[in-house]
């Protein structure tokens, strides 16, 4: 939830917000990116659903949104999750565990579960038995005790804070979950109030436009402290608070969180909207898990009206084998360098790509060999090795990016259009 007044305000057992393009929007495309992401990691109907999986909500929330604009309740992020256990009856092996400090919100949620879900029987400390997985929690150190001991299996974990989360929670959970190299089976969305960092709002005083402490203000230093928790750190400094243009700054403040956030997760795609003129905010959403991410953004793009990413594999190849005809295979058969080129072209965020990843291995199981066909790539300039963006684990492998500007002029293909915020209701695609 977000754009909370100072005071909570509540109509029934719902959250009294404005932004029918903020809030509904946001809260409409969660949950059915909910739905969508159990079904992929359940195993779907062909596997009858038996993976266990887990939608962890850091702060969850009443379970629902009054949207005072258009004078009516929806279900929030929380709602969603807890409706799609209590609709479907294939989700037995879903656990939902709702993170709620607030007391006013807490006590709403449970009420909203009774009224709406009173068939679901959940559980308040981790230590009693549930029927249905679901627990509701109150401290969010035992909800991190719960992911240290609580099988998860392929989890989605929520960040959508009042105000932000700071790095110190990331971190907690990240390193309970990710225990090697961009591990996969663990997923992060984490909303940030981009440009409220720059316009101010509520307690929020906007940051400074100088990098000098002595020309700061009791309530800029406020906000210069809560960025450092934010990012855990204060090296952001100087690449933010600065003459800049807001846009120039939020632009900034994206690309550096992005960056932080690299340190769990090879895939980070933040996903802007907008809820009204002049303000943006962003999902951050983090993958270790190729068709995960590209199956997110395909998502995303249908529900923006972005122009869905859909270059040319035949004329590329074409141009591939008039450059390569040593990698000519046989009939229809295409070589591992053509594949793995055009699945990271195709699917890997950012171009990013090591011998590990997932997609990658199916195209090539031998590591020795995989590797060497990214040699390759690098070699004939499709790929340059890059430096790490981590140093959360040992042994770690050779990482590299895909070369746009070499990938534009040799096979004529154009990188994926940058990423149209959700914007007006007129714009909502609905699935």
């Amino acid at each position: 939830m977000h754009s909370l007044p100072v005071g909570l305000e509540f109509k029934g057992d719902a959250i009294v917000l404005s932004g029918e393009t903020g809030t509904k929007l946001k809260s409409e495309i969660i949950g059915d990116y909910y739905q969508l992401w159990w079904e992929i990691t359940s195993g779907g109907p062909h596997s009858e659903y038996r993976n266990q999986t887990t939608i962890v909500e850091m702060n969850s929330g009443s379970g629902e949104d009054y949207i005072s604009d258009t004078g009516e309740t929806i279900l929030g992020s929380s709602g969603h999750a807890l409706d799609l256990k209590g609709t479907n009856s294939n989700t037995v092996h879903l656990a939902i565990l709702l993170v709620e400090e607030d007391p006013q919100c807490y006590d709403h949620l449970k009420k909203v579960i009774e009224r709406r879900w009173n068939h679901l029987q959940y559980a308040t400390k981790i230590e009693e038995e549930t029927r249905d997985s679901i627990y509701i929690l109150k401290d969010k150190s035992n909800a991190f005790d719960i992911v240290h001991n609580y099988r998860l299996g392929n989890s989605l974990f929520f960040f959508d804070p009042l105000l932000f989360t700071q790095w110190m929670e990331i971190e907690d959970v990240a390193q309970r979950r990710i225990k090697k190299y961009y591990q996969t089976g663990t997923e992060f969305i984490i909303f940030l109030f981009t440009s409220d960092w720059f316009l101010g709002r509520g307690d929020l005083t906007s940051l400074p436009t100088t990098n000098d402490p002595t020309n700061w203000n009791k309530n800029e230093k406020a906000a210069v402290s809560k960025a450092d928790m934010l990012f855990g750190s204060n090296y952001w400094r100087s690449s933010i608070l600065n003459s800049k243009s807001n846009v120039e700054r939020m632009r900034s403040m994206v690309t550096l969180y992005r960056d932080r956030l690299h340190k769990w997760f090879r895939y980070v795609l933040p996903l802007p909207f907008e809820p009204k003129t002049g303000q943006t905010y962003h999902l951050f959403i983090c993958s270790n898990y190729e068709a995960g991410v590209e199956i997110t953004k395909r998502f995303y793009t249908k529900y923006t009206d972005n122009p869905k990413y859909a270059p040319s594999n035949r004329d590329a190849y074409t141009k591939f084998l008039g450059l390569h005809m040593e990698k000519k295979m046989k009939g229809a058969a295409r070589s591992d360098e053509w594949k793995i080129l055009w699945a990271i072209i195709k699917e890997h965020d950012e171009g990013l790509c090591d011998k590990e990843c997932k997609d990658l291995t199916k195209i090539q199981p031998d590591p020795e060999l995989l590797e060497n066909s990214l040699k390759w790539l690098v070699l004939k300039g499709y790929l340059k090795k890059i430096d790490h963006m981590t140093n959360a684990w040992d042994d770690i492998p050779n990482l590299y990016r895909l070369d746009w500007n070499f990938v534009r002029e040799k096979l004529e293909v154009q990188p994926p259009s940058e990423l149209k915020p959700m914007a007006s209701r007129s714009q909502h695609k609905t699935t």
